[in-house]
């Protein structure tokens, strides 16, 4: 029952287990200050000197009457999950973490014995419908956790803090520090999926998710729990920005359900043909493209997930030229690296009319996800926000916490992903440093992308 002080209203989080409620904690610590009840060493005590049968961030709301006064609380809130995707987590975690279920206990015998009686596993396998006081407000974990912030915004009268909810306590960051690697991850059948929903049909009905749901079939393609349709990962692969190494990442994982495809710009919206992609290739999750441009793809029945990364952009532009100078291809960016030292051939590109190759063009790709007449700046810095806020975001100079957030990302509805950090297309970092003149240059022509990665890296620092 953790309680904080938001605008001098006193708010009640619901902490529903294995809902992300950790990670809410502990947005709620770092924009608003310590919670009150809440014991993250309740399961370290010994059982015969616990105050309480349950830790008291998972308290019910039986218990929680007879404790503090409905009239006490200002405003309350949970965020919710599927009970299937819930439910193998409580089983995942118990067996690999807590090591409170045997390391060989079967899923199919655990979910016959379902719910478990009294305060059993510290409450984790209650229905998500025994937590949460009525009247509160209710948050999807499958719908990402913006509306939430955008929630307290409101009750605190003002945006200061972070803007995202950093994950923790994921399965996978637990067993990094564990002397184990755990064991398999159950695969949510059809019929595993309609007995937890049968179960807990009461908290199908909470979240108003679908019946039948839709999970992972039999040949492992992806669906989002919340609405029983696909989710995809859409990488806008830019230019000499690590997309090739991204790519071999999502290739080496997905294999035939990664696709690549290249699109005719179509007056800077050619939307419309990657909605149709995604539609035509309906066993395919993961998809990837340098010439993507316009608003992010709406498609009935899909969850997309964009993905970008961004770099300096002086870097970006050198490492380019030494790419092109290298390509055994026949095209006008190849030849005149070859034919023009590194002044000569951003000086060409910069006079070229159109060419965004060296001038501001992460902004250049990053601003047609809003359309409208705001300058080209505001567009791209609003599209980095909604990118940040719907998919992930990521620095070429720190690709391995890109990694590492990918992971967490893909493991929500794919457990088995794993991605490791490998390094394809770099370019030769041998050459003399280019002149400072040029680099003046450079920067001089790129401004816009230099805050366009400075607000970046604000972002990833949860500021």
């Amino acid at each position: 029952m953790p309680l904080v002080r938001i605008n001098e209203k006193l708010v009640y989080f619901a902490h529903v287990p294995r809902c992300a409620g950790s990670a809410v904690e502990n947005y709620l610590t770092t924009r608003f200050g310590p919670l009150a009840l809440l014991d993250r060493r309740h399961a370290l005590t010994e059982q015969a000197a616990r105050w309480s049968q349950t830790s008291p961030q998972h308290i019910d709301t039986e218990t929680l009457a007879r404790l503090l006064p409905a009239s006490f609380i200002d405003a309350s809130f949970a965020v919710i999950r599927h009970p299937a995707e819930r439910l193998r987590s409580v089983f995942v975690r118990h067996r690999d973490i807590e090591r409170t279920l045997p390391a060989d206990a079967d899923f199919d015998d655990w979910i016959a014995q379902l719910p478990l009686p009294g305060f059993a596993l510290d409450n984790h396998t209650r229905p998500m419908g025994d937590f949460i006081p009525e009247g509160s407000e209710i948050f999807a974990l499958e719908q990402g956790l913006l509306p939430l912030i955008a929630w307290l915004d409101a009750l605190a009268g003002d945006t200061d803090g972070p803007r995202h909810v950093d994950i923790i306590n994921s399965h996978t960051q637990k067993l990094a520090t564990q002397d184990h690697a755990g064991g398999d991850i159950p695969q949510l059948s059809p019929a595993r999926v309609s007995a937890l929903a049968e179960i807990y049909a009461g908290d199908m009905a909470l979240g108003n998710y679908p019946s039948p749901p839709q999970i992972q079939n039999e040949n492992n393609e992806v669906a989002d729990m919340a609405t029983g349709t696909r989710t995809v990962l859409l990488h806008y692969h830019l230019f000499k920005n690590a997309g090739t190494s991204l790519d071999s990442i999502l290739k080496k994982h997905f294999k035939d359900r990664w696709m690549t495809r290249e699109f005719r710009h179509k007056g800077g919206n050619n939307t419309g043909d990657v909605e149709e992609w995604i539609r035509s290739t309906p066993d395919a999750t993961a998809f990837s493209s340098h010439t993507m441009i316009g608003p992010l793809p709406q498609v009935e029945g899909v969850r997309i997930i964009p993905l970008i990364l961004l770099r300096d952009p002086v870097k970006r532009i050198v490492s380019a030229y030494k790419f092109e100078r290298q390509q055994a291809v026949d095209n006008w960016g190849a030849n005149l690296a070859k034919s023009h030292d590194l002044a000569g051939y951003v000086r060409t590109r910069l006079d070229k009319e159109g060419d965004r190759q060296c001038r501001n063009f992460q902004t250049s790709r990053l601003a047609p996800f809003q359309q409208g007449d705001a300058p080209e700046l505001e567009r791209a810095l609003a599209g980095l926000e909604m990118i940040y806020a719907q998919g992930l975001v990521g620095l070429v100079s720190d690709f391995g916490a890109f990694i590492d957030s990918l992971n967490t990302l893909v493991q929500q509805f794919e457990p088995s992903f794993k991605g490791e950090v490998v390094r394809s297309n770099v370019s030769d970092k041998s050459s003399t440093p280019p002149d400072t003149d040029v680099i003046d240059l450079l920067k001089q022509s790129n401004l816009h992308d230099a805050q366009v990665l400075a607000r970046a890296e604000t972002l990833l620092r949860g500021l």
